[in-house]
């Protein structure tokens, strides 16, 4: 028999997921030396929509994609509060969650900043693995929570 989720059940796994895969496209961006082809941030290369070369190309899903994690935490974030408040622990890490990827969003700016200095690429994978564990951890006490 198939588990029947709730949106906020739903929208938890998607963001455990969708952080998942943004990790796996910042190792694409790494393995393939594309860190540095977006030059500046928030923008690229000057512009919200650059000329698009391969190396463009890979950064720029990477920089996208975090938009879609960001929206995804957000909205899990929100789900949590308005169902349980703060008195949940499911907020709370939900919470958590959102504090860490501003965080991550933040290294992100000073690993471009810094043009990919290692311990700032470094630091940039570890704070994203925290923010996997949040959000995976955030997705399991949904998941668990049946009814509650």
């Amino acid at each position: 028999m198939a588990m029947k989720l709730t949106a906020f059940q739903f929208v938890s796994l998607a963001t455990a997921i969708s952080v998942y895969i943004l990790i796996v496209l910042g190792g694409f961006v790494s393995s393939t030396s594309s860190g540095l082809a977006c030059p500046d941030w928030p923008l690229c290369n000057g512009q919200v929509f650059p000329t698009f070369t391969t190396h463009v190309v890979i950064e720029y899903t990477h920089r996208v994609w975090t938009l879609v994690v960001t929206a995804l935490v957000i909205a899990t974030t929100m789900f949590a509060w308005k169902k349980y408040h703060w008195k949940h622990k499911v907020t709370k890490i939900a919470t958590l969650t959102f504090i860490l990827l501003l965080g991550q969003i933040i290294l992100g700016m000073i690993t471009v900043a810094t043009r990919t200095l290692p311990v700032v690429v470094t630091s940039h994978l570890a704070l994203a693995t925290l923010v996997f564990a949040s959000a995976l951890t955030t997705s399991f006490v949904s998941l668990t929570q049946r009814g509650k």
